[in-house]
C-alpha cells in the first residue's frame, strides 16, 4: 500500500515573498488508493473548495469558510452509499495571496511533516482546533480515535455525519445590475433599454427571476456554477456588443454579485451594500475576492481600489475573462488581448478623502498637497519617463508603497526633488494634473501671450505688489500673512483678476466650492486675453469635476477649447470626465488620439489616478497600442540590423562614417531594448532617420565614386592619347599591362550593380589601386614623353636641316661663279683669277659654313615651332584628320598551271 507525504504537495505551491492578504480557514488533505470517485472533487468545488495542489493519489483543498465542513458531511453521506478507499484530514491553515493574486498555503511545521496510507474505507479526521465550527453545523459529530502513525501528535477526531440531513452549501449571491446614466434622459433611454434587454436575456436563460427598482435590476444566483455561467456569459455578451459598435446594443453598466450571508434580497439592497455606484468600473462584475477565487482560472481578478483597499478576501474586486470570447473566432484570434501591468501605489489612491483638486489623489487634503512645493513647469518629465522600462514599474510601485506608507509628507519632499527612477515615477504622477496647480497660475500671471499653449513661453517679469507674497503664503499654508497681503492686494488692485483668482484657490482649500466658482467667474470677466479667460473656464470645469458634476465640467472644458483650440488639456479632461462617468469607450475616443499625436501622453493616461474607474479598459486599450508599437519596433530592429550590415559591407574600416554609423546603431540598439512606448516610438523614428542618413551617405559615396571613376577614365584617356605617339610600341609591355588593368577595373566598376554591397565595397577597394596604377603610368609617361618629344624634335630638326642644307648647297654652287663674274666685271681680275684658281677650296669652305648655318637655323626653327607643331599634330589626331595609310593591295596569287594530261600508254 502506498504512503503519501503532505510535504510533496506543499512543495508544489508557489513561493510568495510578499503577501497581499492572508486568510485563516480550513485545509483538506485527501489521499486515496486507486481511482478517486469523480463526484468527490465535484462536490468539493460546488461547496466553494479551491484546489491548491494535487499529485498522484493525493490533493490539497482550501475552504475560506465552514462550507468545507458541509462538503465533508455530504461526502460522508455519499461514502456510505458508495464505498471508497479515501483518507481525509481537515486541519487549520492560512491561504497567502500574492500581489498578482497567486495563492499558496502555510500551516504549522508539525502538520507539514505528516504521511499516511489510506485505509480500506472512507475516513475523515478533524483537527481539534476546528471543533467549535463543527458544533455550529447540525448533523455533524465527532468521535475520538486512536493516534495514527505518521500523523501529527494532536488529538484528531473522526468526523461523522447524519445521513438524514442534506448539508446544503449555502452559496448564494445577490446580483445587482445598473446601466449608467439617467433612464429618463432622451440621450440615454434607448441605450438603457437595449442593454437591459441584453443582460436580462442572460438572466432569463439561467432560469432566474429578477426584479426592477429605481433603475436597478436585482436577482439571485444559487451555486457556483450559475454564478460562473452568469459572469462568463455577461462579460462575453458585453464584449461582443462592444465589437459590434454602433450596430450593437452596447451601453455601459455596473454590476455586483454580493454574498447572501447577512443580507436579504430586497429593493433597498443597492443602498445596503454601501457602494459608491458612481465609482465602479462598468462592464465587469464586482464581487469579493473570496467569490472571485471560486470562479476559477477562466477569469482574471482586478483591483477595485475605488471601492476598497483590497487587503482581505471580503474586499471588493472585479473580474474579466482570461480570453475575450467573440462571435467571430478568427477575428478574436487575430486581435491580441492583454493588459499593461502598471500598479499604482495604494498609498496614493487608497484614501477616503475627496480627490485633491491639485493632483487628483485622495490620500490628502488640497491644503496639504505635495504639488504646492513645485515652483516651475517641467515639460521633460514625460520624455525622461520614456527611458524607464515597463518591467521595472511594479518594483518601483512596491518601493513607493512602503516608503510613502511610512511617512507620506517627508517622502513626498524627497521624491519630488530626486532624480532616480522612483522619484521620476512619483513626479510623473503629479505632472499629470499640472494645469490645476499653483505653478501654472504664476505662469498665467506672467504670460504676455494671447492663447495656450504658445503663450506659456512668452513670459514677462513679475508685476504687481502683494499678490506674489500672498501666493507664497498660500503655498506655505501661512493664513495670517495671506489674509494681510490679500487685503492690501485687493485694495490696490480692485479691478485686477490676479487677487480674485488667488482667492478662488484659497476658497477651494477651505472647501467652499461656491466661493471658488464665484471668484474664478469674476476673474474671467476681468481678463483681457483668450489665454486668461480659457484658464479660468478650465479651473471652473475642474471645480465641477471634483464635485462630481462631470456634465458641467465638460461644458466648461469646451468653453476653454473654444478660446484656445490648440491646447490639448481641455480635450484630455473631457476624456477623463467621461471615464469618471463610466463611459470608458467614449472617453478613450478623446484620449487615444492624443496618444497618437504625442507619444508621452501615453504615460500620462497610464499613470493618471483619476482614471481608476475605467483602469481595466484603459490599460487594455493602451496595451493594444503598446503592443503595436512593440511589433513595429521589432520590425525596425531587423531594419537596423540590415542597415548596420549595409554600412559594414560598403564602407572600409578606415572610413570615418563607418565608426559614426556604428556608434549611432549601437545607441539605437540600446534604445530598442527599452520596453517603453515612448522608447519604441523614439526607436522607430530614430531608425527611420538613420535609414535616410545611410541612404544619403551611400548615395553621396556612390556619386563621389562615379566622379572619381570619371576622373580616372579621363586620366586614362589622356595617358592613352600621349602614349599612342610613342614610336617604339614593342617597348611598352609593362606600360600596357598597367593600362589594361586600369581599363578593365574601370569598365567593371562602371557596369557592375552598385546596389550590391559586395560590388560597392570591392569598387571602393579597387579605386585606390587604379589611382596607384594611373600614377605609375604617369611616372612612366614622363619617360615616354621625353622619348616621344625627342624623336619628334629630331624628325622636325632633320626635316628642317635637310631643306636648309639643300638650299645652302644650291646657293654654294651659285655664289662662287657670281663672285668671279662680278670681280672680273668691276676690274678686280686678280681676285677673280685667284678665286678661279681656288674655286674648289672656296666651294668646300662655303659648303661647310652653310652647313653649319643650316644646322643652327634648323635647330632654332625647330625649337621655335616645336610646341605649336606638336599641338597641331595632336589636335588633328584627336579630330581624326590625319591622313591614313592606304592599305597595300594584295597581289592575287597566280593560279596554278594546269598540267597537261599525259596520255596513257
Amino acid at each position: 500500500m502506498s504512503t503519501f507525504y503532505i510535504a510533496n504537495l506543499l512543495e508544489k505551491l508557489p513561493q510568495i515573498p510578499t503577501t497581499r492578504m492572508v486568510h485563516n480557514a480550513i485545509c483538506v488533505w485527501m489521499t486515496w488508493d486507486g481511482e478517486l470517485d469523480p463526484g468527490v472533487p465535484t462536490m468539493l468545488e460546488d461547496y466553494g473548495g479551491l484546489r491548491m495542489a494535487d499529485a498522484y493519489g493525493q490533493a490539497l483543498w482550501f475552504f475560506c469558510g465552514d462550507e468545507g465542513l458541509r462538503a465533508l458531511g455530504r461526502i460522508l453521506v455519499w461514502g456510505k452509499v458508495n464505498p471508497m478507499r479515501l483518507f481525509i484530514e481537515v486541519v487549520p491553515a492560512a491561504m497567502l495571496v500574492g500581489p498578482k493574486f497567486d495563492r499558496s498555503l502555510t500551516m504549522s511545521v508539525e502538520l507539514s511533516r505528516q504521511h499516511v496510507s489510506p485505509g480500506e474505507t472512507l475516513e475523515v479526521l478533524l483537527h481539534p482546533n476546528l471543533k467549535p465550527q463543527v458544533a455550529m453545523i447540525p448533523g455533524l459529530s465527532l468521535q475520538p480515535v486512536k493516534p495514527t502513525m505518521g500523523l501529527a501528535r494532536v488529538a484528531f477526531e473522526r468526523l461523522d455525519a447524519d445521513t438524514a440531513l442534506a448539508y446544503d452549501p449555502g452559496l448564494i449571491w445577490y446580483c445587482v445590475l445598473r446601466p449608467l446614466g439617467d433612464p429618463l434622459s432622451r440621450n440615454t433611454a434607448e441605450g438603457w433599454r437595449n442593454i437591459a434587454e441584453e443582460l436580462l436575456d442572460i438572466v432569463e436563460r439561467l432560469g432566474v427571476k429578477f426584479t426592477r427598482h429605481e433603475g436597478f435590476l436585482l436577482f439571485e444566483l444559487s451555486g457556483i456554477k450559475k454564478l460562473r455561467a452568469w459572469a462568463r456569459d455577461t462579460i462575453a455578451r458585453i464584449m461582443r456588443l462592444k465589437e459590434e459598435g454602433e450596430s450593437g446594443h452596447y451601453w455601459p453598466s455596473v454590476m455586483v454579485a454580493a454574498s447572501s450571508k447577512g443580507r436579504t434580497l430586497g429593493k433597498d439592497l443597492p443602498r445596503r451594500l454601501g457602494l459608491d455606484w458612481d465609482q465602479m468600473s462598468p462592464d465587469f462584475p464586482h464581487m469579493s475576492y473570496r467569490t472571485a477565487f471560486l470562479l476559477g482560472g477562466d477569469f482574471v481578478i482586478h483591483e477595485a481600489r475605488t471601492l476598497s483597499r483590497g487587503v482581505n478576501i471580503e474586499d471588493w474586486c472585479n473580474v474579466s475573462l482570461a480570453r475575450a470570447e467573440s462571435s467571430d473566432e478568427a477575428a478574436a484570434d487575430e486581435e491580441p488581448q492583454g493588459e499593461l501591468a502598471v500598479p499604482l501605489p495604494s498609498a496614493l489612491s487608497g484614501g477616503d478623502a475627496k480627490p485633491c483638486f491639485y493632483c487628483g489623489l485622495n490620500n490628502h487634503e488640497p491644503r496639504n498637497c505635495p504639488s504646492k512645493q513645485l515652483m516651475a513647469l517641467d515639460s521633460g518629465v514625460w520624455e525622461r519617463f520614456g527611458d524607464v522600462d515597463m518591467g521595472s514599474l511594479e518594483a518601483l510601485s512596491e518601493g513607493l508603497e512602503s516608503a510613502l506608507a511610512a511617512d507620506f509628507a517627508a517622502e513626498s519632499v524627497r521624491l519630488l526633488g530626486g532624480s532616480d527612477a522612483a522619484s521620476l515615477y512619483y513626479q510623473s504622477i503629479f505632472e499629470t494634473d499640472m494645469p490645476f496647480q499653483l505653478r501654472l497660475l504664476e505662469i498665467v500671471w506672467r504670460s504676455k501671450g494671447k492663447t495656450f499653449p504658445d503663450g506659456l513661453s512668452q513670459l514677462g517679469q513679475r508685476e504687481g505688489d502683494f499678490i506674489w507674497g500672498a501666493l507664497s503664503a498660500l503655498r506655505a499654508g501661512d493664513g495670517e500673512n495671506y489674509d494681510a497681503l490679500m487685503a492690501e492686494a485687493l485694495s490696490k488692485y480692485p479691478r485686477a483678476y490676479q487677487p480674485k483668482s488667488l482667492q478662488g484657490f484659497q476658497a477651494l482649500e477651505a472647501g467652499d466650492w461656491t466661493k471658488t466658482v464665484y471668484y474664478w467667474q469674476e476673474s474671467g470677466r476681468l481678463c483681457y486675453t483668450a489665454l486668461q479667460r480659457g484658464y479660468f473656464h478650465f479651473l471652473e470645469g475642474r471645480a465641477w469635476e471634483i464635485q462630481g458634476d462631470c456634465h458641467r465640467a465638460i461644458a466648461q472644458y469646451r468653453e476653454t477649447l473654444r478660446e484656445n483650440p490648440k491646447w490639448i488639456e481641455p480635450t484630455y479632461r473631457q476624456g477623463v470626465c467621461l471615464v469618471k462617468m463610466g463611459f470608458i469607450d467614449q472617453g478613450l475616443q478623446y484620449l487615444l488620439p492624443l496618444v497618437a499625436a504625442d507619444a508621452p501622453t501615453f504615460h500620462r493616461v497610464m499613470l493618471d489616478p483619476e482614471l481608476e474607474r475605467g483602469r481595466l479598459q484603459v490599460l487594455g486599450a493602451l496595451w493594444r497600442i503598446w503592443n503595436a508599437a512593440r511589433d513595429e519596433a521589432k520590425g525596425r530592429q531587423l531594419v537596423l540590423t540590415e542597415l548596420s550590415e549595409a554600412v559594414r559591407g560598403r564602407f572600409l574600416d578606415e572610413d570615418p562614417y563607418l565608426a559614426e554609423a556604428a556608434s549611432r546603431a549601437e545607441e539605437l540598439g540600446k534604445l530598442g531594448k527599452v520596453s517603453n512606448y515612448v522608447a519604441f516610438k523614439r526607436f522607430v523614428a530614430g531608425v527611420d532617420v538613420f535609414e535616410g542618413e545611410v541612404k544619403k551617405a551611400i548615395e553621396a559615396e556612390l556619386a563621389a565614386m562615379r566622379a572619381r571613376q570619371d576622373r580616372q577614365v579621363e586620366d586614362l584617356r589622356a595617358i592613352q592619347r600621349e602614349a599612342a605617339w610613342f614610336p617604339f610600341p614593342a617597348m611598352l609591355r609593362e606600360f600596357n599591362r598597367d593600362f589594361n588593368y586600369c581599363a578593365t577595373r574601370l569598365n567593371w566598376m562602371r557596369t557592375a550593380k552598385m546596389d550590391e554591397a559586395e560590388n560597392f565595397r570591392k569598387s571602393r577597394e579597387t579605386m585606390p589601386e587604379v589611382d596607384e596604377r594611373i600614377q605609375t603610368l604617369r611616372t612612366r609617361l614622363v619617360t615616354l614623353r621625353v622619348v616621344r618629344d625627342t624623336t619628334f624634335f629630331v624628325m622636325l630638326f632633320g626635316r628642317n636641316f635637310m631643306w636648309m642644307e639643300v638650299a645652302s648647297l644650291g646657293l654654294s654652287l651659285i655664289v662662287v661663279p657670281l663672285m668671279v663674274y662680278f670681280f672680273q666685271r668691276y676690274g678686280q681680275g686678280w681676285v677673280a683669277e685667284m678665286m678661279e684658281n681656288q674655286k674648289w677650296q672656296l666651294q668646300k669652305g662655303l659648303v661647310v659654313i652653310l652647313t653649319i648655318a643650316a644646322l643652327a637655323l634648323a635647330a632654332i626653327n625647330t625649337a621655335l615651332t616645336f610646341d605649336s607643331k606638336k599641338r597641331k599634330l595632336f589636335k588633328l589626331a584627336e579630330e581624326g584628320k590625319l591622313p591614313k595609310k592606304k592599305p597595300k593591295k594584295k597581289q592575287p596569287k597566280p593560279a596554278p598551271k594546269a598540267k597537261a594530261a599525259t596520255p596513257k600508254k
